[in-house]
C-alpha cells in the first residue's frame, strides 16, 4: 500500500519559461556586478557573463556530474571568485549577503506557474490520507526560495517532507536524496511513489532504491518504459495511484 507520494519540483509541480530563465540570468549579473563595483572590484558585463557560464560548467564538472550538490552560499562564492578572484576574502558580510540575495531571488520576481491540476491533485491525495513530499534537484535557485514559490501559490502546506539537493548535498538520481527523504518520512521504499518528468533522475533514481515511480510526460511522449505508469496530465494521478494499492 502506497503511503507516501513525493514529487519533483521543476516541470512536474511548477513550470517556467525560457524568457524567465534568461531574464533571471540578467538580474543575477546586474546584482552581482553592483556588489563588485561597490566593493572596489568593478567588472565588465562581458567578464560577468563569462564567469557565470564558467561557473555553470565548473559546477557540473565538479559536483552535479557526480550527483552531488553544495549549499547555495557556497555556490555564490564559487561564482564571485570566477568573476573577481580573491574577492570573497575581502568582501564584507553585508555585501556578501547582498550578492547572495541578488543570485537567489530572481525567480521571486519572475514567478513560474503551477502545473495545471497541481492543486486539485494534491488536495485529493491529502484527503486520502497520503503523506506528500518533494524530492528535487536545484540549480541556481535554492530550496529556500523554491519553498517561497510554493508558499506564494498556497501549495507548501501540502508537503510534510521536502528535500532539495542543495540542502541534502546529493542530486537525483543518487540514492541518498531518496533514502534521506524516506527516512524523514518514516516509511520504507516499497510504500512510496515518486512522480517526476525526468526518466533518469526521477524514474530510474526512485526505482534504484525500491520506490515505485510515475513518469510525468506532459509532452505526451511514450514515457519511460521502467516507470510503473506514465502521466500526461497530473490530474490522472489519483486514479493511477489506485492501481498500485
Amino acid at each position: 500500500m502506497i503511503q507516501v507520494v513525493t514529487f519533483d519540483f521543476w516541470q512536474t509541480l511548477v513550470v517556467d519559461t525560457r524568457e524567465n530563465l534568461e531574464r533571471g540570468k540578467e538580474l543575477r549579473l546586474e546584482g552581482i556586478g553592483s556588489v563588485l563595483e561597490r566593493a572596489g572590484r568593478p567588472t565588465s558585463r562581458a567578464q560577468l557573463e563569462t564567469a557565470y557560464e564558467a561557473s555553470g560548467k565548473a559546477l557540473a564538472e565538479r559536483f552535479w556530474g557526480d550527483h552531488r550538490d553544495l549549499p547555495h552560499r557556497e555556490q555564490v562564492k564559487f561564482v564571485l571568485e570566477l568573476a573577481a578572484p580573491g574577492i570573497t576574502a575581502d568582501l564584507s558580510p553585508e555585501l556578501f549577503d547582498e550578492a547572495v540575495a541578488a543570485y537567489i531571488h530572481p525567480v521571486l520576481q519572475l514567478l513560474p506557474q503551477p502545473v495545471t491540476g497541481a492543486r486539485d491533485t494534491l488536495n485529493t491525495l491529502e484527503r486520502r490520507g497520503l503523506m506528500l513530499g518533494i524530492i528535487s534537484n536545484t540549480g541556481r535557485t535554492p530550496g529556500v526560495i523554491l519553498r517561497r514559490v510554493l508558499d506564494h501559490y498556497g501549495l507548501l502546506g501540502y508537503f510534510r517532507v521536502v528535500s532539495y539537493s542543495d540542502e541534502i548535498g546529493y542530486r537525483k538520481p543518487h540514492p541518498r536524496i531518496f533514502t534521506e527523504t524516506l527516512r524523514r518520512a518514516g516509511t520504507e521504499p516499497g510504500q512510496a511513489l515518486h512522480i517526476g518528468d525526468d526518466a533518469t533522475a526521477d524514474v530510474a533514481g526512485a526505482r534504484s532504491i525500491g520506490m515505485r515511480a510515475g513518469h510525468f510526460a506532459a509532452d505526451r511522449d511514450a514515457g519511460a518504459s521502467e516507470a510503473d505508469f506514465v502521466l500526461h496530465d497530473l490530474g490522472e494521478l489519483p486514479d493511477r495511484l489506485r492501481s498500485l494499492s
